[in-house]
């Protein structure tokens, strides 16, 4: 954020003086450094912020709210019509321009042309210190702390046991998804939609940091992720919701910590939904009287939940309040949580009770080697021989599973089980050799009597080759050139493959304003009557006229972005009989402005606002049978 004075700084002698003299009238000659004194005294009063804010009408006071919030981030134009009433969207840009002039806020223009809109750094304590606003004792609240730590362990055991795969469309197979939709159900008592949520912050969190990769279709873990549950595994939960600060608010800590301390004050889910809005402005923003659920709820605040920062209260599927957790409390406060040792429970009747607090390590173990029996903060597990042994069938070192038996504590009985059972798997082996086979036995035997060659094998078979080390295959390699040898490279049909363009991602991704300078031009971004005068010459204006989907998508991106109207003929014939609901009964032609547009997946939709009425309502694009840019009324 700017303060003031520093964008008092960067204007030109001529700006300065007239902002000046709209504070104190004209003064005669000043010198300089008196005139940006007194103009910064003059717009960073507190006094004379709050007049203004505590003056303006709800919706007004509501985008200075959201851009304050916003901190860093800023809100574009279209983002903050969003958060007005419909019939108020055309006056939010002379607002925002007249709040700009008096310096209650300032824009940053693009690279690109675009602008984002800001608060000062002096007022930003006077909407952050809104009153406090303290929780009904009697609510319950439902909190998800070291939920997803498990489920990000239980996830990595799914891919060790070769559970999760990948679809030809870069998306996790919607049978691996029914895995993890069968086996998290915790978040249920919130929302089913939880779970969706969950697996790709999950998801996104393993890719990006290489703790998954994708072989084939198999997605499998990587050696980075054992060496971090062996060495780092207590700073887990840390881990993630550092990686998450950086995503959702590119790194910025003290943005998140005021989001926090806001939640802290206020109770209100209205007042979190606001706030975090401004980190995922796609939708409108409901009235403040509407129902909150988990599905109207802004990504990173529902993200929030799932990290474990903030509890839920929820009312027969509604989220009616919101509290800070007490590891939230903590971060906050910068107190270390305490470490708690493993708390582990083996039964005489193999089972094992487990707190979702213990060690990730003995988590993403347990998951492995034994039956999951349910999704609550103690976990109750069944270890059977089938479990045990597909487990170890995956790769762990005996020296690994007989640390797993002493981290469990089990009774005799279950131990012996256990042991008897590895015996099974550890007494014999398959392995594959790397086979260098010499056709050649004159170069056969003068490698036999090579001291630096015989280093690099493990065996030598008579009359055939050699069993080689294969981390020494490159330098056999250059050393059999020196004999005229020169055999094929290997091939692999399963090589590493990096994740690109996953569905996951695309879900996770969240829209971040582009960095610019301070404007003082003052200017509107757009005028609807211009744009629509400017179009009238192109192909796209004029007279009613048929297009193409791909034409249609752009005119209806280019009618929201600068606020347009548009009139269209329509029509009442759907296209796609496999359709379930018809197009709205409207008039033959209409005039509107477009609100939102759904352009995701079939049918495509584009949300408007009908002129002169003011009603909102979803329009299929099939039903429209011509368009063109609203001529001047």
């Amino acid at each position: 954020m700017l303060a003031v004075k520093d964008f008092l700084n960067e204007l030109s002698k001529p700006q300065l003086k007239e902002l000046h003299t709209k504070a104190f009238g004209a003064q005669g000659l000043l010198n300089n450094a008196k005139i940006l004194s007194e103009t910064n005294s003059f717009f960073t009063d507190i006094e004379r912020f709050e007049k203004f804010y505590t003056s303006l009408e709800p919706w007004k006071r509501l985008c200075i709210f959201l851009i304050y919030h916003s901190e860093s981030r800023g809100l574009e134009l279209n983002e903050l019509r969003l958060a007005a009433p419909v019939n108020k969207r055309d006056e939010v840009e002379l607002f925002l321009l007249d709040a700009a002039k008096n310096l209650y806020i300032f824009r940053n223009r693009t690279e690109k042309g675009s602008y984002v809109y800001l608060g000062f750094d002096d007022f930003l304590k006077t909407i952050l210190l809104t009153p406090e606003n303290s929780a009904d004792e009697k609510m319950r609240f439902v909190g998800y702390e070291d939920m997803l730590v498990w489920h990000l362990c239980q996830m990595l055991a799914f891919a060790r046991l070769g559970k999760l795969k990948m679809n030809g469309a870069g998306n996790i197979h919607r049978r691996s998804f029914q895995f993890c939709e069968e086996a998290f159900t915790y978040a249920k008592q919130v929302s089913p939609d939880a779970i969706r949520e969950e697996c790709n912050l999950i998801l996104e969190f393993l890719s990006t940091h290489n703790w998954i990769e994708q072989r084939g279709m198999d997605l499998l873990v990587t050696e980075a992720t054992f060496e971090f549950l062996k060495h780092n595994g207590f700073r887990l939960k840390t881990e993630i919701l550092e990686w998450w600060i950086q995503r959702r608010f590119h790194g910025n800590e003290e943005f998140f910590k005021h989001v926090l301390f806001s939640i802290k004050r206020d109770f209100s889910v209205v007042n979190a939904q606001r706030i975090l809005w401004t980190l995922d402005p796609s939708f409108r923003l409901p009235q403040e009287t509407a129902d909150i659920f988990w599905s109207t709820l802004p990504k990173p605040l529902a993200e929030l939940w799932l990290l474990g920062m903030v509890e839920f209260s929820v009312n027969a599927g509604k989220i009616v309040a919101v509290r800070l957790s007490e590891w939230a409390k903590d971060w906050l406060s910068a107190s270390a949580s305490p470490m708690l040792g493993a708390q582990i429970s083996t039964l005489p009747n193999f089972e094992m009770i487990i707190s979702v607090k213990s060690a990730p390590r003995v988590l993403f173990m347990s998951a492995c080697l034994a039956e999951v029996k349910n999704d609550e903060p103690y976990l109750r597990f069944a270890i059977t021989r089938d479990s045990y042994l597909n487990g170890l069938k995956t790769g762990f070192s005996r020296e690994i599973t007989e640390s797993f038996e002493g981290w469990i504590n089990a009774p005799e009985n279950v131990l012996g089980a256990m042991q008897e059972w590895a015996a099974c798997y550890y007494d014999s082996s398959f392995s594959s050799v790397r086979l260098l086979k010499m056709n050649n036995a004159e170069v056969r035997e003068a490698l036999n009597q090579f001291p630096a060659f015989m280093e690099m094998v493990d065996e030598s078979i008579p009359g055939y080759g050699f069993i080689i080390k294969p981390e020494f295959e490159p330098k056999i390699r250059e050393l059999l050139k020196h004999y005229g040898l020169e055999p094929a490279n290997p091939t692999n049909d399963a090589a590493v493959e990096p994740f690109r363009n996953t569905d996951w991602s695309k879900e996770f991704w969240l829209h971040w304003t582009a960095e610019g300078t301070p404007d003082a031009a003052f200017k509107p971004e757009s005028d609807g009557n211009t744009v629509s005068a400017a179009l009238g010459t192109t192909k796209y204006g004029g007279d009613y006229q048929k297009f193409a989907m791909a034409d249609l998508f752009k005119v209806l991106r280019y009618a929201r972005s600068t606020n347009g109207s548009l009139e269209a003929k329509i029509s009442q014939k759907v296209a796609d009989k496999n359709q379930k609901t018809a197009a709205p009964k409207l008039p033959a032609e209409i005039r509107f402005k477009v609100e939102e547009l759904h352009f995701s997946k079939v049918p495509f939709i584009a949300k408007i606002t009908l002129e002169p009425s003011g009603k909102s309502i979803n329009l299929p694009l099939e039903s429209i049978a011509q368009l063109r840019m609203a001529r001047e009324s």
